[in-house]
């Protein structure tokens, strides 16, 4: 049905549109009484042989929804009804921006797969927390932060500041987002010297706290060991 009907449907529209309407069509079809029970019975598997333990969390299972799709967190319990183990928003910044110019997403038909170069397009942390306070769901969170693209780079801590003390109480673990290629002079903080000082403030923040949270680094993939 999804190959002879949905895609060809969803294939008149730019990638961009598709998944926009997409997530106009979940929030709909899951407003509709029963559907969320019906997706939980299909979806949903608990056991322990799927359990994972990991930074001081323990996930359901190991398969998680991956930052980039549910960027300012408005589907989350919709999503979590699917059987997902964690899901990760963002990546979030401080102030809304609107990202690349379009088009900016890309199918890849022959390979089954897209090229995005959306450039941290989101609704800034304040539409994020809003949507996270209404949750119902229990599943476990990571938030993905970024730093707007018009800071500079030696600003650039406060943007992660920022993010990490607001996104503190409605996430379960932070992924520091510094490999971008489509934010101007973003893989600069993967530099030593501008990483350490940025994990660093991190960390200060971080013990502070009442509790400590799990914080990753997310780098780009091509560069060398050292």
């Amino acid at each position: 049905m999804y190959k002879s009907i949905i895609r060809p449907i969803l294939f008149q529209l730019s990638a961009e549109k598709a998944h926009h309407f997409t997530f106009s069509l979940a929030k709909f079809f899951f407003n509709i009484p029963g559907v969320k029970s019906i997706n939980k019975s299909l979806f949903q598997v608990k056991s322990p042989n799927l359990e994972k333990e990991l930074f001081g969390l323990k996930f359901p299972n190991p398969v998680g929804l991956a930052a980039g799709f549910d960027k300012d967190a408005k589907l989350i319990d919709e999503l979590s009804s699917l059987g997902f183990g964690f899901i990760e928003i963002g990546t979030i910044t401080p102030k809304a921006q609107p990202g690349n110019p379009r088009p900016r997403l890309f199918r890849l038909q022959d390979d089954s797969g897209i090229i995005n170069r959306m450039g941290f397009n989101n609704q800034g942390i304040d539409s994020a927390i809003k949507n996270l306070k209404k949750r119902k769901s229990k599943v476990i969170i990571g938030g993905n932060i970024g730093k707007n693209k018009v800071t500079p780079n030696e600003e650039a801590f406060n943007d992660y500041e920022k993010c990490f003390l607001q996104l503190y109480p409605y996430v379960d673990y932070f992924v520091v987002n510094v490999s971008s290629p489509n934010t101007p002079g973003l893989r600069e903080l993967q530099e030593k010297k501008p990483l350490m000082q940025l994990l660093n403030h991190l960390i200060e923040l971080n013990e502070q706290q009442e509790k400590t949270k799990p914080i990753l680094l997310k780098i780009a993939p091509d560069l060398t060991n050292q």
